[in-house]
């Protein structure tokens, strides 16, 4: 950005400073033409609410055939139907707004809300903007543990807007209300079509597409595990819908007959990612017929042609996509491959095969909140611009951001916004200096014109390892839930990883507990955030206390009496801790939607709270259990294996 201009979100491809400003007065009208529309009216409404919030004027909205002899004002125009570049002229004599298409009407009404100054004007200025990507979007996950509320979703809508995202996907496999299929979603707070349909129009009016996205071959565990369905299953492991089975296209036709009705938007999520158990059930002797990945892609082909026959344009998942490279020129060129991997490491080229078959396709990394109790942020932010660039470079359509909620969905909705908004930078204009990024994100979410709230984020997010690693996952949400009578995850840790940690989440505790002003209105966020640092916090201390405690069982002599009873207290006051942190969980997940599955978090965490308080006990009468295994380490495998057994279905 230019010196003079603050710093904004997302960037605008190019601007200039001029000399002067543009006062805001209560007599200085928002200028419409004769033939603007209820979109063009709604933004200039817009931009009127947020001139009156910051500034106290109020700017009256007109609308005129003839602009002559109106004296300084705003002019909005609109030049076509559709489009999303805009420019912005700002003088001392006025402003005058012109943009492509009604979408772009909105974004620079975006763009002048973040320009008004304290003083109460405008910088001048010259903006002329339009974003890389043509869908820039947020896929959250409403199926794996957490439902959210209309509220929370009406909210994320505005949190798009402001940031020029114009997709919203919720991924979704069982939690929606089917009248034909009432044991699917029931006693998990399933959506219902009402909420639906009021999120896409209150969606659709902010220029933001809600896109269907509902779980059509792997994932569908949860289904499979009803008696009605269990034996669509292609194994044993209930994980895949069979497409060996005519029932599956009978089921996937009813459920797409009262899922889909509920968008307006053309395109169509049916994910289809890892079916684990395809082509080696049921559905092995037909593989055998087409070769390997050739019952994928039938049965990508049989639902592409349900979803056609209901007005929709197929999306999938690109992973089968990927372990079948030989077979990429048979994929449907009227499909959508949306392109996924999380971690910073990765070969983000390798969308260039979509390109090289005109496959349409998008980028998706993700905010790595899940399986974590804060965002895994350096992770997330490389990954993200590591996909916005290859997209790039490559011509991907899109870039969606994805916030998944692996295990139970523990992470906390608030924690994610710094992920969405680094998306939305990277989708729109590129990457932003951190620094100059972190002042707009800030000022953006919080009103915090010192760019502190978005330090605190990423000191959060900085604070991972206690002394290993593990992919797709935070080691310390691993510290967190366990249980220590077999120690696993506790073991592994070293404790002068564990201190190191522990102290630098002290001190970032401590800033946050003295920044809670600069959340302004916010104190959702900023709750989330303080829960994240305290369960971080706990998990560093449960893990150098579990592992004394792992050490006694393993020679008791090493600890004295007193030494010994100090441990047990410690123990018995992190149960206690822990107790009181699942209810505020509890609490702050009821703030966003409704209690869905949170039963099976509070498992995991009343089993923590056990092994604590039976480790106290144990050390309070000198009777060591026997030691747990000896541990080499853990890996991903360890952590899969041990969270799923936990979580059930998830």
């Amino acid at each position: 950005m230019p010196e003079g201009l603050p710093p904004l979100l997302p960037e605008p491809r190019r601007a200039e400073r001029l000399s002067g400003r543009f006062a805001l007065r209560d007599e200085r009208p928002i200028v419409l033409g004769a033939d603007a529309d209820d979109r063009d009216f709604a933004s200039a409404r817009l931009l009127a609410e947020r001139i009156h919030a910051a500034t106290g004027r109020r700017l009256p909205l007109e609308s005129h055939a003839k602009r002559e002899g109106l004296g300084p004002r705003i002019d909005l125009v609109r030049s076509a139907e559709h489009g999303e570049a805009y420019g912005i002229q700002v003088g001392p004599q006025g402003v005058r707004v012109e943009a492509d298409g009604a979408a772009g009407l909105r974004w620079a009404v975006e763009t002048l809300s973040q320009l008004i100054e304290p003083s109460g004007a405008f910088p001048a200025c010259r903006i002329r903007d339009e974003p890389h990507f043509r869908y820039r979007g947020v896929m959250l996950d409403a199926c794996r543990g957490k439902v959210p509320s209309a509220e929370t979703l009406f909210e994320l809508v505005d949190r798009c807007a402001r940031m020029k995202l114009n997709v919203l996907m919720l991924h979704v496999e069982h939690t929606f209300h089917f009248r034909r299929h009432p044991e699917i979603g029931a006693d998990h707070s399933p959506l219902d079509a009402e909420t639906v349909r009021r999120v896409d129009t209150y969606a659709a009016a902010n220029h933001v597409e809600f896109i269907p996205c509902l779980q059509s071959l792997g994932h569908m565990a949860n289904i499979l595990s009803l008696g009605r369905y269990a034996s669509l299953a292609e194994s044993d492991a209930r994980w895949t819908i069979s497409p060996a089975d005519p029932g599956t296209y009978a089921l996937l036709a009813d459920l797409y007959d009262e899922y889909l009705p509920n968008f307006r938007s053309n395109l169509f999520n049916a994910n289809c990612d890892e079916p684990w158990d395809l082509e080696a059930g049921r559905s092995q002797a037909r593989a055998a017929e087409l070769g390997r990945g050739g019952v994928f892609l039938e049965h990508v082909r049989r639902i592409r042609d349900l979803a056609a026959e209901r007005g929709k344009r197929t999306m999938i998942w690109g992973d089968v996509v990927h372990q079948h490279p030989g077979r990429i020129p048979e994929i449907d060129r009227d499909l959508i491959l949306l392109d996924w991997w999380y971690e910073a490491s990765h070969d983000y080229d390798r969308v260039k095969v979509f390109a090289e078959n005109d496959l349409a396709f998008w980028v998706c990394p993700g905010t790595s909140s899940w399986n974590a109790l804060f965002p895994r942020m350096e992770n997330a932010l490389a990954n993200i611009s590591g996909y916005a660039d290859a997209g790039r470079r490559h011509g991907a359509h899109g870039l969606l951001v994805t916030d998944w909620g692996d295990f139970g969905h523990y992470n906390l909705q608030g924690n994610s916004w710094f992920g969405y908004a680094w998306a939305a930078q990277e989708a729109w204009s590129g990457t932003a200096p951190a620094k100059r990024f972190d002042r707009a994100f800030s000022r953006l979410f919080f009103d915090d014109a010192s760019g502190e709230t978005a330090r605190l984020y990423r000191a959060l997010g900085d604070v991972h390892d206690p002394g290993y690693t593990l992919p797709n996952n935070s080691p310390i949400q691993m510290l967190f839930f366990d249980d220590l009578a077999d120690a696993r995850f506790i073991e592994a840790a070293r404790d002068g990883a564990l201190r190191r940690a522990l102290l630098k989440l002290e001190r970032t505790r401590k800033r946050l507990s003295g920044a809670r002003a600069r959340f302004g209105a916010d104190a959702a966020t900023r709750d989330e955030l303080m829960y994240a640092a305290d369960a971080s916090i706990l998990a560093l201390r449960k893990g150098l206390c579990g592992r004394a405690y792992v050490a006694w069982r393993r020679r008791p002599a090493r600890l004295d009496a007193r030494t010994r009873r100090r441990l047990a207290r410690e123990l018995d006051s992190l149960a206690r801790e822990q107790a009181g942190l699942g209810r505020s969980l509890r609490r702050l997940w009821l703030a966003r939607g409704p209690i869905s599955d949170f039963a099976a978090t509070k498992r995991r965490i009343d089993a923590s709270v056990r092994s604590l308080r039976t480790a106290a006990r144990a050390l309070e009468r000198d009777r060591p259990p026997a030691p747990p295994e000896p541990n080499e380490g853990v890996d991903s495998r360890d952590a899969f294996i041990a969270m799923r057994q936990a979580s059930a279905l998830f």
